[in-house]
């Protein structure tokens, strides 16, 4: 299976001012049209990122040997996506199509192989990636080629610090306390792979325990009422502003949430009123927390670990 994001909206709130209610969100779309090997190089290397709008993650990536291009690292991406003019670039073989699902309208993209990809010391190759304009992503950070989805990143273990502004790719575990987590969802009956899907604790919203998505490409944490019965019940603490139109939503100050032994307070939350089904109840967004470790391997990650 693969899933496709929603594309980022900005909602106009009655206050007159504008919020980002929703990043890159996937959804399911349909079976690969072939299974394609993949090989494998790592290191320990350390790669610097450029943060922007303190939540999305820029790298340097070279694709088939050329570049380096601007990606987005994203965790809630299942799949690696480059622009159509790098596409032609690479004169990447088209290898079949995949239906995407978003908001409003599913489309077909076309999906490329290609040779190789690779992240500081760290590379994979035979990935089939998808073919986006990237639009709405690209006003978001300018520049970018591509993105760079779950199908890379589950290969690795990686440890993500927004104070320092780096990746490590393998090397020791941190210290700190394991959460486990699922990497695989539920939507329409069938399954939704590549995942990060993390049990939350909301503790001021009746003790609410709520599956979310790790995201670090969502700037707010935001919750989807059609995806959990429990969601759309409770208040997460004083509501701060209402949006009006297409994309009404509801947005809640003053929420606190624990996974694990780790809580996080003062959190804004949106309530999206939209229909919206998910193999998640909503997004966590990982820039939230000072660093993390994430073990593909394990299973588990350790949330602003001790180093």
């Amino acid at each position: 299976m693969l899933t496709a994001r929603f594309l980022p909206v900005r909602c106009c709130l009655s206050s007159g001012t504008k919020f980002p209610a929703r990043s890159f969100l996937l959804m399911t779309v349909c079976a690969l049209p072939s299974a394609l090997p993949a090989q494998v190089t790592q290191s320990n290397d350390i790669v610097r990122f450029h943060l922007r709008d303190n939540y999305l993650i820029v790298v340097e990536v070279t694709v088939n040997d050329a570049g380096p291009f601007k990606f987005l690292v994203d965790t809630g991406t299942t799949r690696t996506v480059i622009d159509p003019g790098l596409a032609r670039q690479l004169q990447a073989p088209a290898i079949g199509k995949v239906t995407l699902t978003g908001m409003l309208r599913q489309r077909q993209d076309e999906l490329v192989r290609i040779e190789n990809v690779r992240l500081g010391g760290v590379s994979s190759s035979g990935l089939g990636v998808v073919v986006d304009k990237l639009a709405r992503q690209k006003t978001l950070a300018p520049g970018i080629r591509g993105v760079v989805g779950e199908d890379f990143l589950s290969r690795f273990d990686l440890l993500i610090d927004y104070k320092q502004r780096w990746l490590r790719f393998g090397g020791p575990v941190p210290s700190g306390e394991r959460c486990r987590f699922q990497t695989i969802g539920q939507h329409n009956g069938s399954p939704t792979t590549n995942r990060i899907l993390i049990w939350t604790d909301f503790m001021n919203a009746g003790g609410a325990r709520l599956l979310l998505q790790l995201d670090t490409g969502s700037r707010v944490l935001e919750l989807f009422p059609a995806s959990h019965d429990s969601v759309s019940a409770p208040r997460w603490g004083g509501t701060m502003a209402v949006s009006d139109g297409a994309d009404e939503v509801t947005i809640d100050s003053n929420a606190a949430i624990k996974i694990g032994s780790t809580v996080v307070p003062d959190l804004d939350v949106v309530q999206s009123r939209r229909s919206l089904a998910f193999d998640a109840a909503g997004l966590l967004p990982a820039a939230i927390f000072h660093s993390i470790y994430i073990s593909h391997s394990g299973g588990f990650v350790i949330l602003n670990p001790n180093e």
